[in-house]
Formats: structure tokens, C-alpha cells, sequence
């Protein structure tokens, strides 16, 4: 008994180790999740395959400032791209990670000819979820936000000709949700074969970062909309994708019976070799 005893354990112990090393950064996990703009029509410029899945116009096309994608595995989201997720690029700030649930965010130009530009405006742009980063620490953490209507407040990019990638920042006025949140995870250095990815530039080559999120907040099985961009707004990524669902009742109890029937068969072959 103590044997097979074992034999569970390390098979549960094994299983769980291997999913937490794949959440935390072997990327043949992940998915891609980005939303393509299908803008990538010519060889060269903003528009060219260099950008890949980028959906804005007008987007910059060095790899210093390039945001290439969203990733997922379960219930974890990666963002990945060459521009530094923990201190910027240039003075220009990285911002936070909006996260729609419910459909009703929508990625086009919002300013409507008011001209707002790095201000802090009583708008989530459709968004419902924000994940707050705390860029001043050395590996940043992060908190979860439940956004309101009509009171949290968010601040716009810096440039009112990319004001179609709105949100930018999260300033305040929402629900923190209590137990949400946690250390980001941080790779440096991947290429573009690990990735799938084209982007370079004679600065940066085709070196990308990638931040992941724990979603697990969400529901099991919640489709979900996620967006980011940088403080001047001349890039940005949005990807569509489903946090992991919840193994439904009937599996468990299969899984349960299996274990007790295993049990059984064990202690019935001890009493016949009595």
C-alpha cells in the first residue's frame, strides 16, 4: 500500500511540476492570440511583415518600440515584443493591461475630434478588468482593478493622432479584486524562431521580452479581449482568447472512482495472497 501510495504521489507531484514549469516560460505552450489588423500588405514600412500581428495604424517599425503579440496557456497571459515592458524605451513609459470580458471593447479612434492627449479622462474604453503594474520595482507586481462605469478614470496615449490606442494608464477609481494579482513573470532575449516572429532592426535584432499575467481571477472558461500600449500610443496589441475551464463534476468523480476502485484492487490482491 505504501508503495502504491508513493507511486500516486509522485505521479501528482511530476504532473504538477511539469504545468508549472509550462506556465512559467516554455513557450511551445502558449498560443498566439493576437488579433492580426491585416494591414501587413507591402515589404517595408509601418504596414510591412516586420510589424507581424500589430493592429493600430500608424504604428512605428523598430523593434526598440515594437509590440508583437499576446500569447496564452490556460489561465496565463504573455505579452511579447521587443520594447522594454519593465522600463520603457526613451522616456516613454510602459503602461498597464486591459482586460474586455464582455465584448463591448472596441479598438478605433475615440477622441471624436476633442484632442485629449496625456490626460486622465473618466473613460474605460469598453474595458472591465485593468492589471495595475508596479513598474518601480525591480521585478514588477501587479494588482487587479474592476473598472466602473462612470467613475474610474484612465489616462490617454501622449500622441492625439494614435488615439485609437486608448487606454494607455490606469489612474483610479476601481474595485481592487481581493486575492487578483501577484509578480509578473519576465523573459529576455527570445528570438524569432521561438516565437514565430519576423521583427528586427539593426539596434535590437530579433531580440523580444515577454511579461506574463495570472488570469485565474476570471471565471474557468471566460472568453476575454486584452489590450496594451505604451505611454505615446505608436504601437499596440490586442489578443482574443479563453482562460482555462473548470473540470466539470462528472470527470472528477470518474477520476475519484478510478483512485478508490485502484485502492480496492490492491487491497483485494493483498487478502488473496494471505
Amino acid at each position: 500500500m505504501k508503495k502504491l501510495l508513493s507511486l500516486v504521489f509522485a505521479a501528482g507531484f511530476g504532473f504538477l511540476f511539469f504545468s508549472s514549469n509550462a506556465i512559467a516560460g516554455y513557450l511551445d505552450n502558449y498560443a498566439n492570440i493576437t488579433i492580426y489588423d491585416e494591414n501587413s500588405s507591402t515589404s517595408s514600412g509601418w504596414n510591412g511583415p516586420q510589424e507581424d500581428q500589430e493592429v493600430e495604424p500608424g504604428a512605428v517599425t523598430g523593434q526598440e518600440w515594437d509590440l508583437e503579440g499576446f500569447y496564452a496557456y490556460e489561465s496565463v497571459l504573455a505579452m511579447v515584443g521587443g520594447y522594454d515592458f519593465i522600463d520603457g524605451e526613451g522616456g516613454v513609459e510602459p503602461g498597464d493591461v486591459y482586460i474586455d470580458v464582455d465584448g463591448d471593447a472596441e479598438y478605433g479612434p475615440v477622441n471624436n475630434g476633442t484632442g485629449y492627449n496625456n490626460t486622465e479622462v473618466t473613460n474605460n474604453f469598453g474595458y472591465d478588468y485593468v492589471l495595475d503594474i508596479d513598474h518601480s520595482v525591480a521585478t514588477p507586481t501587479y494588482s487587479v482593478f474592476k473598472l466602473i462605469d462612470d467613475t474610474s478614470k484612465n489616462i490617454t496615449v501622449t500622441y492625439e493622432v494614435m488615439q485609437e490606442s486608448n487606454p494607455w494608464l490606469y489612474s483610479s477609481g476601481g474595485e481592487e479584486v481581493v486575492g487578483a494579482g501577484g509578480t509578473t513573470g519576465y523573459l529576455t532575449g527570445l528570438t524569432n524562431d521561438a516565437l514565430g516572429l519576423v521583427g528586427t532592426d539593426a539596434l535590437e535584432g530579433d531580440s523580444h521580452n515577454m511579461m506574463t499575467f495570472d488570469l485565474s481571477f476570471l471565471p474557468g472558461g471566460t472568453t476575454y479581449t486584452a489590450h496594451y500600449t505604451m505611454e505615446c500610443g505608436n504601437d499596440g496589441i490586442m489578443g482574443a482568447s479563453s482562460t482555462a475551464a473548470v473540470p466539470e463534476p462528472a470527470t472528477i468523480f470518474l477520476l475519484g472512482s478510478g483512485l478508490l476502485g485502484l485502492f480496492g484492487f490492491r487491497k483485494k490482491i493483498r487478502k488473496t495472497d494471505s
